[in-house]
């Protein structure tokens, strides 16, 4: 009886052990875990987006191609010879845009003051540039002996592919880029007003193209 007694006692100083390591470690890996949660959740928010495109700034431009025209003799002979010279102006509209992906992921930066960067694609020209036909104007100048210069249909053509190059330059892109920039951040701050996450008010974003 008294050995029963004994394995009794044993088993439950056993378990008590057992229960006791579990609490004490058992409860100091979960308070980890729970800090690093807590951590990636006040550095890091994650935000839906309604996808598609996003418009974001527009740059309006006169812009103009030219041509000049000359004769071609062997040996250099029509060096002497007038040219003539074609010019095409009009009124372009550059739109660019980013895309919206699912979600946007905004980082904590600072603490005091408050500040989130957020990381975006980068602009995207809204392709073909859109061109005011109305504005359109051709010049040409020579005088009778001079060659023929291109077309007004063919000086047409030449227009929308060098325009799309243009909207690409890196000299146009920063142009907008300011402009891009404040739209994407009242973009982010109205969207985290008024949707599931929210960041505290006051909060500065910084938007990264």
């Amino acid at each position: 009886m008294k050995n029963w007694r004994l394995v009794i006692f044993g088993l439950v100083l056993t378990l008590a052990a057992v229960f006791a390591a579990g609490y004490f470690f058992g409860s100091y890996r979960t308070s980890k875990l729970l800090e690093s949660q807590i951590l990636i959740g006040d550095k890091y928010r994650v935000v839906r987006t309604p996808g598609g495109m996003l418009q974001v700034a527009t740059l309006i431009k006169q812009e103009s191609l030219a041509w000049q025209t000359s004769w071609t003799c062997p040996v250099s002979l029509c060096n002497f010879l007038p040219t003539s010279n074609s010019q095409i102006s009009v009124e372009a509209q550059y739109t660019y845009r980013i895309p919206l992906s699912e979600y946007w992921v905004l980082e904590k930066i600072s603490e005091s003051p408050l500040r989130y960067k957020l990381k975006v694609p980068r602009l995207e020209p809204q392709l073909p540039v859109t061109v005011n036909l109305p504005t359109i104007r051709i010049q040409n100048s020579g005088t009778v002996f001079s060659p023929s210069g291109p077309t007004q249909q063919k000086m047409q053509t030449f227009l929308q592919p060098e325009l799309e190059t243009r909207s690409k330059s890196a000299a146009y892109l920063q142009i907008v880029r300011s402009d891009a920039e404040k739209t994407i951040k009242e973009f982010a701050q109205k969207w985290l007003r008024d949707g599931d996450v929210k960041i505290p008010v006051g909060a500065e974003i910084e938007v990264v193209l």
